[in-house]
Protein backbone atom coordinates (compact mmCIF):
# COMPACT_ATOMS: atom_id res chain seq x y z
CA UNK A 1 0.00 0.00 0.00
CA UNK A 2 1.20 3.68 -0.66
CA UNK A 3 1.48 6.02 1.95
CA UNK A 4 -1.26 8.51 2.45
CA UNK A 5 0.19 11.56 0.71
CA UNK A 6 0.59 9.19 -2.65
CA UNK A 7 -2.91 8.39 -2.70
CA UNK A 8 -4.88 9.52 -5.10
CA UNK A 9 -9.03 9.58 -6.18
CA UNK A 10 -8.24 6.55 -9.15
CA UNK A 11 -6.13 4.74 -6.73
CA UNK A 12 -8.30 4.10 -3.98
CA UNK A 13 -11.27 3.53 -6.58
CA UNK A 14 -9.22 0.71 -7.44
CA UNK A 15 -8.99 -0.50 -3.78
CA UNK A 16 -12.59 -0.20 -3.64
CA UNK A 17 -13.78 -2.04 -6.27
CA UNK A 18 -10.99 -4.62 -5.71
CA UNK A 19 -12.92 -5.13 -2.37
CA UNK A 20 -15.91 -5.23 -3.63
CA UNK A 21 -15.78 -7.82 -6.21
CA UNK A 22 -14.29 -10.07 -3.09
CA UNK A 23 -16.81 -9.65 -0.81
CA UNK A 24 -19.49 -10.46 -3.88
CA UNK A 25 -16.91 -13.99 -4.54
CA UNK A 26 -17.09 -14.79 -0.52
CA UNK A 27 -21.01 -14.10 -0.50
CA UNK A 28 -21.42 -16.22 -4.10
CA UNK A 29 -19.35 -18.69 -2.31
CA UNK A 30 -21.86 -19.65 0.39
CA UNK A 31 -24.59 -20.76 -1.84
CA UNK A 32 -23.00 -22.45 -4.20
CA UNK A 33 -20.84 -25.06 -2.12
CA UNK A 34 -23.17 -27.28 -1.11
CA UNK A 35 -22.31 -29.37 2.22
CA UNK A 36 -20.98 -26.38 4.70
CA UNK A 37 -21.55 -26.28 8.12
CA UNK A 38 -23.29 -23.43 9.60
CA UNK A 39 -19.69 -22.15 11.03
CA UNK A 40 -18.56 -22.15 7.10
CA UNK A 41 -21.15 -20.38 6.42
CA UNK A 42 -20.84 -17.73 8.98
CA UNK A 43 -17.26 -17.53 8.51
CA UNK A 44 -17.81 -16.63 4.98
CA UNK A 45 -20.41 -14.21 5.75
CA UNK A 46 -18.02 -12.63 7.86
CA UNK A 47 -15.38 -12.46 5.30
CA UNK A 48 -17.64 -10.93 3.00
CA UNK A 49 -18.43 -8.26 5.49
CA UNK A 50 -14.98 -7.23 5.86
CA UNK A 51 -14.02 -6.95 2.55
CA UNK A 52 -17.47 -5.08 2.05
CA UNK A 53 -16.59 -2.47 5.04
CA UNK A 54 -12.68 -1.98 3.43
CA UNK A 55 -14.57 -1.10 -0.04
CA UNK A 56 -16.51 1.48 2.23
CA UNK A 57 -13.56 2.46 3.69
CA UNK A 58 -11.59 3.16 0.08
CA UNK A 59 -14.54 5.14 -0.95
CA UNK A 60 -14.85 7.13 1.52
CA UNK A 61 -11.36 7.92 1.09
CA UNK A 62 -11.76 8.66 -2.45
CA UNK A 63 -14.63 11.13 -1.67
CA UNK A 64 -12.43 13.01 0.37
CA UNK A 65 -9.35 13.24 -2.22
CA UNK A 66 -11.87 13.85 -4.58
CA UNK A 67 -13.06 17.16 -2.42
CA UNK A 68 -9.29 18.07 -2.14
CA UNK A 69 -8.91 17.94 -6.23
CA UNK A 70 -6.57 14.79 -6.53
CA UNK A 71 -9.34 13.47 -9.10
CA UNK A 72 -8.39 15.66 -11.57
CA UNK A 73 -5.00 15.14 -11.19
CA UNK A 74 -3.71 18.25 -9.03
CA UNK A 75 -3.48 18.21 -5.42
CA UNK A 76 -6.45 20.10 -4.35
CA UNK A 77 -7.60 23.37 -3.86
Amino acid sequence: MTDFDEQTWDGAMRHAHAALVASERLYEEISTSEGRSNIDIEKHLRRSEVKATHAQAWVALARELATEGNRYGHPGA
